[in-house]
C-alpha cells in the first residue's frame, strides 16, 4: 500500500471507540494499529525532519509574538504558506512510496466486521476499503 493509504487507514482506526468490542476483538485492533505505527514511523520521522530543517528565518519569533502589527501579520501570513508548501514539496514523494504492513496476527473477517459496532458512522464501504488495504479475505 501507498504511504497516503496507510495514513488515513491509521487515522482512521485510531480514532474508533472501542468500548463496545470484546478484549480479544480489541486486542486484534491494537495490534494492527501498532503495526501501523511502525510502519508509518518513517514517514513521521521525515515529516519531523521537513517541518524542522524548513522553517523560515524568523518565523518562530513573529509567530509567537502577541502583539504584531498589520504588516508582520501579513508578512507571517506569507512565510506560513510558504513554509507549507516547502513542507508539502518535500514530503510529497514519501507519501506515494510502497509501504509493507506487518501484522504478527492479522485481524479477520469477524474482527473487521464487528467495527460497526464501534462507530454508527462507520459503513460497508469503510469496512470493504479495510479488508481491501489490510488484505483481509471477507469471504472466510
Amino acid at each position: 500500500m501507498k504511504t497516503f493509504e496507510l495514513l488515513n487507514l491509521s487515522d482512521i482506526l485510531s480514532r474508533l471507540p472501542l468500548g463496545k468490542l470484546s478484549i480479544e476483538r480489541r486486542a486484534a485492533l491494537t495490534r494492527t494499529v501498532c503495526a501501523i505505527s511502525r510502519a508509518r514511523k518513517p514517514f513521521d520521522d521525515c515529516l519531523t525532519e521537513a517541518k524542522k530543517k524548513l522553517v523560515p528565518d524568523g518565523y518562530e519569533e513573529l509567530s509567537g509574538k502577541t502583539d504584531r502589527t498589520p504588516d508582520e501579520d501579513a508578512r507571517l501570513k506569507d512565510m506560513t504558506e510558504n513554509y507549507n508548501k516547502a513542507v508539502h514539496a518535500t514530503i510529497k514523494p514519501e507519501l506515494n512510496a510502497e509501504v509493507t504492513l506487518t501484522v504478527s496476527k492479522p485481524m479477520t473477517a469477524e474482527d473487521l466486521l464487528a467495527l460497526a459496532d464501534c462507530d454508527e458512522k462507520w459503513t460497508l464501504a469503510d469496512t470493504m476499503w479495510v479488508a481491501n488495504l489490510l488484505g483481509i479475505d471477507m469471504a472466510e
